[in-house]
């Protein structure tokens, strides 16, 4: 009986390569198995291929008995934490860039002044919602890793009370030491937002590596990707009234003339704000919206069926 040949180092690479196209729960469970059919037949280029194709109804059609919902609501949070945090971000950018100028389109727009409403309401919705979910299972992994004395996931945990508070001090220096009469200058106001969007980003890594390092379960769980369904309903909410009235800001700063003119929070001019935005919001808005729903979607019907 013959013995078929070893896998070159080069074609187990590849079978490997291969193996990471698939959803971690099938690797876990058939990675070893199918490295050893590999090794008895010698692999090869062909059955790299193969193996690769196979890994598109693997993520489309994920296979019952694989599907971990615990791991599911885990990863269905990290996702609308980012995409969620992300799109409260550019909400808050929205804000400010039309907070000069908000009374006197309100006044004459009965659509933008009810966007407005609605944006404020659902904002605070969002908060709540967060709030309310993500407290408990906060706390019950802080308590955790304090018994366990896990310096590293303490320090995950501790970033989303360190990087904010840093960052509304470095907003209050800036503040203070650089705002003139017309505001602070465009370069101060982008570098600014911007690290908003880095410490949020910060935020939201802290967290997602203290659940992927301590895998925490049951109700605190459930209850935090329920209440990321209400808060990414509200988010969205938020992403659809604030480009309604940037549309309609945009109407009425455009018939207003001189109006137009305006400068708002000294970084350009009103109508060339309103411009970019209105061509650039909507399109990043509702990538990051349709990404937190598909998650939070997948997250509630785990939680459902545990």
């Amino acid at each position: 009986m013959t013995t078929p040949p070893a896998p070159r180092p080069g074609k187990a690479r590849l079978a490997r390569a291969a193996l990471r196209l698939y959803p971690p729960a099938w690797r876990a469970r058939y990675s070893d198995e199918v490295l050893a059919l590999l090794d008895d037949t010698g692999g090869g280029l062909a059955a790299a291929v193969g193996l690769a194709w196979r890994a598109v109804p693997a993520w489309i059609c994920p296979a019952r008995q694989l599907h971990d919902r615990d791991a599911r609501m885990r990863a269905s949070l990290g996702t609308v934490l980012v995409s969620g945090a992300m799109l409260a971000g550019m909400c808050l950018v929205f804000d400010q860039l039309t907070f000069g100028f908000r009374d006197w389109v309100m006044h004459g727009s009965p659509l933008v002044a009810g966007a407005h409403a609605i944006f404020d309401a659902a904002m605070a919705v969002c908060a709540v919602a967060a709030a309310a979910g993500g407290l408990p299972l906060w706390l019950v992994m802080l308590r955790r890793v304090r018994r366990e004395h896990r310096a590293r996931e303490t320090a995950y945990l501790l970033l989303p009370v360190v990087v904010p508070g840093a960052y509304l001090a470095t907003v209050a220096t800036v503040d203070r030491l650089l705002n003139g009469p017309f505001g602070v200058s465009p370069w101060v106001f982008l570098a600014v937002r911007l690290l908003g969007f880095c410490a949020a980003a910060m935020t939201c890594a802290g967290l997602i590596l203290a659940m992927r390092r301590l895998r925490p379960r049951g109700p605190a769980v459930k209850l935090a990707v329920r209440a990321a369904g209400v808060a990414t309903a509200a988010i969205v909410a938020a992403a659809t009234a604030s480009a309604t009235a940037f549309t309609g800001t945009y109407l009425a700063l455009a018939l207003g003339g001189g109006r137009g003119r305006v400068y708002v929070t000294g970084v350009m001019p009103a109508h060339a704000q309103i411009v970019l935005m209105a061509t650039a919001y909507p399109a990043v808005a509702a990538a990051l919206a349709m990404t937190a729903i598909v998650s939070a979607r997948r997250g509630t019907r785990a939680a459902r069926s545990s």
